[in-house]
């Protein structure tokens, strides 16, 4: 068995501890005057927002702020809500690459596309990213819809470490929909003579994974 991590992460330490959990409230909204604009909705979730944003610090070395420990997630429009917004949007990817290949992941592939998908390419870039010591962004394919509404944009962890066999791979992630829990993983398992099989230790429905892009916010003028 090989194993590896990216040292000193944690999803209980460098997480938040808040749940992605979210009102109904337009993501964005800009007041003009007599009418205010909204865009968005964030009830459906912000997880993509929320692993870059922490990924994000992470990377800056930051020392873990006090609200990351703090179980209530922000009110809208304050300044950690906007912030996990904005990454939010970044994490669609350049021209919102990133809800299209859940799209056809989930609409258009089959079984078989997704298990090669998942095998054959986003296990082995994500352990590339492990192994250099860097977070990998990871796409989970939840179900099989095609209104890419219906899907909400797909659902985003960050792997930080993996233990590979021959017949397993455990791949230990944050999970923002399981705040402050070191022990969530996904497995890819192949017993000898049998199927691929895809699972996630905390019981959601996994259908493939995705290795997805990340940007570092660009700095403020």
């Amino acid at each position: 068995m090989h194993a590896n991590a990216v040292p000193g992460f944690l999803p209980s330490r460098h997480g938040f501890a808040f749940s992605n959990s979210w009102p109904v409230t337009p993501a964005r909204r800009w007041n003009l005057g007599l009418v205010e604009l909204g865009i968005g909705n964030a009830s459906l979730g912000l997880c993509g927002g929320m692993v870059f944003a922490a990924r994000d610090r992470f990377e800056r070395g930051d020392a873990p702020p006090a609200f990351l420990a703090t179980p209530v997630a922000p009110a809208p429009f304050t300044p950690l809500f906007d912030e996990i917004v904005d990454r939010q949007f970044a994490s669609f990817g350049t021209l919102w690459s990133v809800p299209l290949r859940f799209w056809v992941a989930s609409a258009l592939a089959s079984p078989r596309w997704r298990l090669r998908e998942t095998v054959r390419q986003a296990w082995p870039e994500i352990r590339t990213d492990i192994d250099k010591g860097r977070l990998a962004m990871v796409g989970l394919v939840r179900q099989v819809h095609w209104n890419p509404v219906a899907l909400g944009m797909g659902h985003q962890v960050v792997a930080y470490r993996y233990e590979a066999s021959p017949e397993r791979v455990r791949i230990g992630v944050y999970d923002p929909n399981h705040p402050g829990d070191d022990t969530v993983e996904v497995s890819i398992e192949r017993p000898r003579g049998g199927e691929i099989r895809l699972s996630q230790s905390t019981g959601e429905p996994l259908l493939g994974l995705l290795h997805l892009p990340y940007a570092p916010p660009k700095a403020r003028r």
